[in-house]
């Protein structure tokens, strides 16, 4: 068949009805406040309802008083949806802002117990977007007023990774059912993400045209997908009890004995939210965005013109510095968890040269001096005794494996001088997102002026350097220091 655009169904449709972020600190994302939870099935056509609060980030978008998108909140104040979600449903033009209107905390769209109603101020869209094309279907809309999070309303997290392939996320909404209907309840479904060549293989006269790099396919062949009335809704992914947004629900082909439904036996195409990251962090300016999950060409620290005048400490972790008292005891050697901060800086050649200490997901704060050479490549989390796979307490209280993670680059402190042995002071910014675990935590570091100002009459040092009986010892070794003059 000739291939047009009207081959394609943006998945959206009408149901009339009657009647550290910005937040800094307080931002805690992709977290269920209540677990109440049906088991998925495997399509949202023929699928079961969810139970209200499953799935609190995502919304439903209205144009005055009809139906038309789902959305993901992010903040308090930002959702995101698809572009084409944001266009008058007739014309394509863009909605006047007056008519856009966000529900959070809905489960069924004819109720109105535990919703939140909120207009919107601004709306975003993708500047390369124009209709009817597919390409850069994401946009941003400004609440007018500050979402309140409860136990059915919560922000979910954004996903910084950029190869999806092969891992399974979850798509909610209120699309059509096995009757061609629209569901009034909000449903879910399990989708496997296929690679691109799956994908325009399984239908080139309709993907290959409009598949592009900043897309990526998820679903079935069996009549497993989305439809009618899922725009602009998200592709989740569940990692360690967090949820992650990791695509926008798109579009996908239209029947071809009605061009106006959904082809429910192909995959339904998402925008890949990482290739968005950069434009999203410059209209939301949501801290925990920034610095991360920028394209490779893009990831280069700059040193040079580097200050230390920046006092925004929303970008540090808001857990840190854990602390196992029941898992350590006098003496200088340490034990398996008590200091989960620190990081064995590896030479090329496998063995290491430097330690450092954790205080984020992405850096390592260390010494400048003397200066780190090239052949330092990787940051190893997690360590306790060199050279073994296990580690273990006495009492068979075990770690996780360590974690390897590649330096992407060194940044200096603008004024480290090597002939005044001044401002030795260095970060390492790793090339991927560390995970959290018991073993491996981030530091506190001093943010605050009551903290800056405490002159504590000792401190703790802890590495794997050098004792009175060997170079270096194999174990995590911690000794206490006192300050000068005390």
């Amino acid at each position: 068949m000739k291939f047009d655009f009207w081959n394609f169904v943006i998945i959206s449709t009408s149901l009339v009805l009657a009647g550290l972020d910005v937040q800094g600190n307080e931002l805690k994302c992709g977290m269920r406040q209540q677990i109440s939870q049906s088991e998925t099935v495997p399509t949202i056509i023929n699928g079961t309802e969810t139970t209200e609060g499953q799935w609190p980030w995502h919304v439903a978008i209205f144009h005055s008083f009809q139906y038309v998108c789902g959305g993901s909140i992010i903040s308090k104040t930002y959702v995101l949806t698809a572009a084409h979600c944001t266009l008058h449903r007739k014309n394509r033009q863009k909605q006047n802002v007056k008519n856009i209107f966000v529900d959070a905390g809905t489960h069924d769209l004819f109720t109105f117990y535990n919703r939140q109603r909120h207009s919107v101020k601004s709306v975003s869209i993708f500047d390369n977007y124009t209709w009817p094309s597919h390409q850069y279907d994401i946009a941003i809309l400004e609440l007018d007023t500050e979402l309140k999070f409860d136990q059915y309303v919560q922000p979910v997290c954004v996903s910084l990774e950029q190869n999806l392939v092969d891992k399974v996320g979850t798509v909610v909404g209120w699309g059509l059912t096995e009757f061609d209907t629209a569901s009034t309840v909000l449903r879910e479904a399990r989708l496997p993400v296929v690679d691109t060549i799956t994908c325009l293989n399984s239908d080139p006269e309709a993907f290959g045209p409009s598949l592009k790099r900043e897309m990526f396919c998820a679903g079935y062949t069996n009549g497993t997908g989305v439809c009618n009335g899922d725009s602009g809704g998200g592709l989740f992914f569940e990692i360690d009890g967090v949820w992650y947004l990791g695509g926008i629900v798109s579009f996908t082909r239209a029947r071809d004995e009605n061009k106006a439904m959904c082809y429910t036996k192909g995959y339904g195409v998402f925008a890949k939210i990482h290739d968005f990251l950069s434009w999203i962090r410059e209209h939301t300016h949501l801290k925990h965005l920034i610095g991360e999950g920028e394209p490779r060409s893009k990831r280069t620290c700059v040193a040079i013109n580097a200050t230390a005048t920046n006092t925004d400490v929303r970008k540090l972790p808001r857990q840190c510095g854990v602390y196992y008292p029941n898992r350590m005891f006098r003496g200088q050697r340490t034990r398996v968890f008590e200091f989960p901060w620190m990081a064995l800086l590896i030479h090329a050649s496998g063995y290491w040269q430097k330690v450092g200490t954790l205080i984020n997901n992405r850096y390592i704060l260390t010494g400048a001096l003397p200066f780190l050479p090239r052949h330092v490549v990787k940051a190893r989390l997690g360590e306790h005794m060199i050279g073994q796979t296990i580690d273990c307490n006495e009492d068979e209280d075990c770690a996780p494996p360590v974690q390897d993670i590649d330096i992407q680059c060194i940044i200096y402190h603008p004024r480290t001088s090597r002939s005044r042995w001044a401002n030795d002071i260095a970060l390492l910014r790793l090339a991927e997102h560390v995970e959290f675990k018991d073993h491996i935590q981030p530091i506190c570091l001093p943010t605050k002026p009551i903290l800056r100002k405490m002159e504590p009459p000792r401190y703790i040092l802890t590495g794997w350097g050098a004792t009175e009986e060997e170079d270096e010892s194999p174990v995590l070794l911690k000794g206490f220091i006192s300050t000068i003059g005390s």
